[in-house]
């Protein structure tokens, strides 16, 4: 299914969920149309199951790097090195999760998005954790900027050239780190 799921998000990552159908995904896959069909219903299926276990796995392990940090800084690392990371080794699921949230509907569009303001919600506290106290600006914006700046990764990330995830965590932490400082 994982094989499945990986042709899924390369084809939409490509050709966009309009462009992309189950023959397509099928033939990337290397596997039968019956091979999708038994663990997929439709193409709305296959999408909802991209987005669901990316974020679903980011939230995961976003709660495991943090659980024995206490630090701000450390916990502002962690998951800015958690997105970065998940998504330099997943860079057709963070394509589909930018601009394939509002292809989903009903019931799968709502369970996800419970998912996804649920990892808003993590880095927004840790967010909120690392600005000065005093005069703030609202945690909530700021996390929004930064989620800016990650999701924007797969227009200019290249292995060849920015493999080192730990540099590219260093780069942010810095830019953020000198707008907002830990308590």
């Amino acid at each position: 299914m994982n094989s499945i799921l990986k042709a899924a998000s390369t084809i939409i990552a490509r050709d966009g969920y309009e462009g992309a159908s189950v023959r397509k995904v099928a033939a990337k896959a290397g596997v039968g149309l019956s091979g999708i069909y038994y663990y997929f219903t439709n193409k709305d299926e296959l999408l909802y199951a991209i987005q669901k276990n990316t974020f679903t796995t980011l939230v995961e392990l976003l709660k495991e790097r943090l659980a024995d940090l206490e630090n701000p800084r450390d916990k502002l690392r962690a998951v800015i090195e958690n997105h970065i990371e998940f998504f330099v080794n997943n860079i057709n699921d963070l394509k589909v999760c930018v601009h394939e949230m509002e292809s989903l509907s009903g019931a799968y569009y709502k369970e996800v998005l419970q998912i996804r303001r649920e990892y808003f919600r993590l880095v927004k506290d840790v967010v909120a954790e690392n600005l000065s106290k005093g005069e703030k600006p609202d945690p909530a914006l700021v996390s929004l900027y930064l989620f800016g700046s990650l999701n924007w990764i797969y227009m200019w990330y290249n292995p060849q050239i920015n493999s080192d995830v730990t540099v590219l965590t260093d780069n942010l932490m810095t830019i953020f780190s000198k707008r907002i400082k830990a308590t």
